[in-house]
């Protein structure tokens, strides 16, 4: 058994050797001539109450310390097994978590430390709060692992996952399997918030960063309702600045306007209510049936206006409308267009085609005047 272990055992007994009289353990008793050694291995089985256990590192640096009601050495003496522990872990001397847990386990020479059982770990530093059923801490990996029923607070996120791993040193928290996760605001009912569902998500903490290379699917609430939600291959969210990036099959679905977007890229400003298409894109108005292609455009959804530009291409299903321009103002609410550059609008019935510079009406129902410029009116006979 190595020295580094030998220690851990002597230094719990040492402590409760005080409560249960176990002097054998840790020294000659006072007035007498015989003398135990200290670095004896504790007898298999060994059961002490009201302990403290601690690992220092090479440099005398503790890693961790933790008291327990009980601490029981299993028969091979190479795992100690704690009642109720409550503890400290530490990187570079200083304490970075407080845990409590039903039970505890200390492995691999005091390397590794197991917690099980409604296990709270709270940040001294960062502020967070994780509970699970199952956590390891391994310092020389300065890796800190929840497992089972994870859930999670932090004034700027709340999560569940199915697994969490803390790098306290790169300020990284890495969420795995099941994530959901909310950001936090003072009053639910009042502000709006991100609901953010991946496979697994990495928060960076410090930075106000969160990142999925996995499929990501963001909600918008407000009042609690949801008012938009996007997809995407892989994203980011940038907390501080209310960033979402999505790239790789992003959809949108816009439920107030209605409105749906599907593009290979997109930036949308929450706060600002403001999106960002620098990839072809399209848009599709479900209920008036009206289909709009474009190589970029840019959302206002607070004003419900939309201006695309570069081979725009907007279709009225219902009427067999096609207009053609190289940019074009969208009004949702109102469902008025006004295109300019090289309009053409064409439409079945009755058989119409126009050019001109300019180009303001509906879609929906056929009420679009073209203007500026020499205009070509070419009526196609029956």
């Amino acid at each position: 058994m190595a020295a580094q272990w030998r220690r851990l055992m002597i230094g719990g007994a040492a402590i409760a050797a005080v409560t249960i009289g176990l002097y054998s353990l840790v020294g000659p008793r006072p007035g007498s001539d015989q003398a135990t050694d200290t670095t004896a291995d504790p007898e298999p089985g060994l059961t002490l109450r009201d302990v403290t256990l601690e690992q220092p590192d090479d440099d005398g640096l503790l890693l961790w310390r933790v008291k327990g009601d009980e601490v029981t050495y299993s028969t091979d003496q190479q795992v100690a097994f704690i009642t109720r522990p409550d503890g400290d872990l530490f990187q570079d001397g200083e304490v970075i978590y407080r845990v409590v847990a039903d039970k505890g386990e200390v492995q691999e020479n005091g390397s590794v430390i197991v917690l099980r059982g409604n296990i709270v770990a709270t940040g001294v530093k960062n502020g967070s709060v994780l509970r699970g059923s199952e956590m390891e801490w391994r310092p020389q990996d300065d890796m800190l692992i929840m497992r089972d029923q994870i859930t999670g607070t932090h004034p700027q996120l709340r999560a569940a996952a199915d697994e969490a791993r803390v790098f306290n040193r790169e300020n990284r928290m890495e969420l795995q399997g099941n994530v959901v996760a909310s950001t936090v605001v003072a009053d639910p009912q009042t502000e709006s918030w991100l609901k953010l569902q991946a496979k697994e998500l990495t928060w960076f903490w410090e930075d106000e960063r969160i990142e999925s290379a996995e499929p990501l699917r963001v909600e918008q609430f407000k009042q609690n309702a949801i008012t938009d939600v996007v997809v995407g291959q892989r994203g980011s969210l940038n907390l501080a600045e209310q960033l979402v990036a999505l790239r790789g099959q992003v959809a949108m679905q816009m439920l107030e306007l209605p409105l749906n977007m599907t593009s290979e890229a997109l930036d949308w400003q929450v706060d600002e209510e403001q999106v960002a298409v620098n990839q072809p894109l399209t848009l599709v108005h479900p209920e008036n049936k009206i289909r709009v292609t474009a190589r970029q455009g840019q959302m206002n959804l607070a004003e419900q206006q939309i201006v695309l530009s570069q081979d725009v291409v907007a279709v009225g299903e219902t009427n067999q409308t096609r207009m053609t321009s190289d940019r074009l103002n969208w009004n949702v609410d109102t469902q008025t267009v006004v295109a300019e550059g090289r309009v053409n609008y064409r439409q079945v019935d009755p058989a119409i085609n126009l050019n001109g510079s300019r180009a303001v009406g509906r879609l929906d129902d056929q009420t679009v005047v073209v203007d500026g410029g020499r205009v070509v009116t070419e009526i196609v006979p029956n």
